[in-house]
This record gives structure tokens, sequence and C-alpha cells, in this order.
């Protein structure tokens, strides 16, 4: 329980921070949040739906949003003014690690 205490604790400070920094401030909490739902809902179904086993459900889920968080960087190089982000993707990657904490901690 002081994991997802600190876990909280740590988002509700990146998210009370000003975005004056690349790597800082709402957008990469998003970025982070969006990654460790997806992977936790990617990983349910898989194992629950689809009757995939553990490891092949977390190799799915994995594979699946960084595939995703890599489709929207570079839909953002390509159509808008922001460009593509390593910082987002380092964000995503954070996200997906802790989809796969909370996959073993609450599964």
């Amino acid at each position: 329980m002081k994991r997802y205490l600190l876990i909280i604790i740590i988002l509700l400070i990146v998210i009370s921070l000003p975005a004056k920094n690349k790597f800082l401030g709402e957008d990469k909490v998003l970025h982070f949040t969006g990654s460790a739902f997806l992977t936790y809902w990617n990983y349910g179904i898989s194992r629950d739906i689809m009757g995939n086993t553990s490891n092949n459900s977390v190799y799915f889920a994995v594979s699946f949003t960084l595939a995703l968080g890599t489709a929207k960087e570079i839909s953002d190089k390509k159509l808008k003014d922001t460009g593509f982000s390593w910082h987002d993707l380092a964000y995503d990657t954070a996200g997906i690690i802790a989809g796969l904490v909370l996959i073993n901690n609450l599964r």
C-alpha cells in the first residue's frame, strides 16, 4: 500500500508543477497514467478475454502500449507543430513499467 501512496504523491507533485520544463507538466502525467492504464487494460484483455498465458499477455500489453505511444508521437511529428518528443516516450515507458507493477501486485 505504501508503494501506491508514493506513486500518487509523486503524480500530484508533478501535476502541480508548471510545464515550463520539457520533463515536467500535466502532459507528461497524462502520458504516464495513460500508458499505465493501457498496459493494465491490455493485459486484462489478453489474459482474461483472449485466454493467453501470463507471459504472452505481458508481451502483448507492453508491445501494444508502446506501439500506440510511438504512433502518437509520429502523428505529432507529421500533423502538429509540437513534433516528436522523446520525453513523452520516456514517460510512456515509465507508465508501462508502472502498469506492470500494478499487474504484479493487483492480479
